[in-house]
């Protein structure tokens, strides 16, 4: 029976595997163990093991190719999507078929520098050379993972530490871009709420937009976060001088995270 078949939420007790236990890998990590399910936690080096090991999760600075198992959970977490790609084609390589169930976790970069109006799953890839990366990354994704795979496209993702206002308050100084551009955020705990929620989930949608919305333009985000850090007024590039992107996560909410814990993209003003 596939996980398309079941009707019931799949336990976390099967192994997870995070391909990529970085800021939003180690988090999602964290929710699976807590959930009662064993972890094993890949990364590039020995930095955050301790933490990870604090957190119950088994680290590893090898390739999960050789220690994936058809009953597992894989999620894939790397940065950035070339390297992503990278490990798809590792997988690929081997012969391996997808586990149980597979996450990719992707970027609204998809959609181009010129996103906008009503944007959804199935909104076309932007025609600019990253965007159209991005595409050929996903594919190769669901080429592999089949029913099994699920991609969400994660919009900006912020915490404490990270995100465009800690980049402003360490830059004191911001990029000179169009004034109308969607600033599509995430926090980060909500973010691996819904990737948790996408690796157990009994059927869930192959393509998932994680952004929280209602979302602000990028005058009224930097003109805002000036004022909070007693910044000169941001400057700002022409207009794109189309309607601002919306992004319809109706699909999220009903699925996998039906109530944000940082609702209000003023939450990334605080950190």
């Amino acid at each position: 029976m596939s996980l398309q078949d079941e009707t019931q939420p799949q336990s976390a007790s099967r192994r997870l595997i995070v391909w990529g236990a970085g800021e939003l890998g180690s988090r999602v990590a964290q929710l699976w163990q807590t959930h009662g399910g064993p972890v094993t936690g890949f990364t590039q080096s020995e930095r955050r093991h301790p933490d990870l090991i604090a957190a119950g999760i088994t680290p590893r600075t090898d390739s999960p190719v050789d220690f994936l198992q058809a009953d597992n959970a894989l999620l894939l977490s790397l940065p950035g999507h070339e390297t992503q790609a990278d490990a798809v084609k590792q997988l690929m390589a081997q012969g391996l078929a997808a586990p149980m169930r597979v996450v990719m976790v992707s970027t609204i970069g998809y959609f181009g520098p010129q996103a906008h109006g009503i944007i959804n799953g199935e909104t076309p890839p932007g025609s600019d050379p990253r965007s159209r990366s991005i595409a050929a990354a996903e594919q190769l994704f669901q080429q592999w993972a089949g029913p099994a795979g699920v991609i969400i496209r994660c919009g900006g993702l912020y915490s404490q530490a990270r995100g465009p206002m800690s980049a402003l308050r360490r830059r004191r100084t911001m990029k000179v871009r169009p004034p109308d551009k969607t600033l599509a955020l995430i926090h980060y705990d909500d973010a691996a709420t819904a990737i948790f929620e996408a690796l157990r989930h009994p059927s869930p949608e192959p393509i998932y937009l994680a952004v929280v919305s209602p979302c602000p333009t990028r005058k009224e985000f930097y003109t805002r976060a000036c004022q909070r850090l007693d910044l000169p007024a941001p400057q700002f590039d022409a207009p794109i001088g189309m309607p601002p992107a919306q992004y319809q996560v109706e699909r999220l909410h009903r699925d996998l995270l039906p109530v944000p814990a940082y609702p209000d993209w003023q939450a990334a003003l605080e950190v």
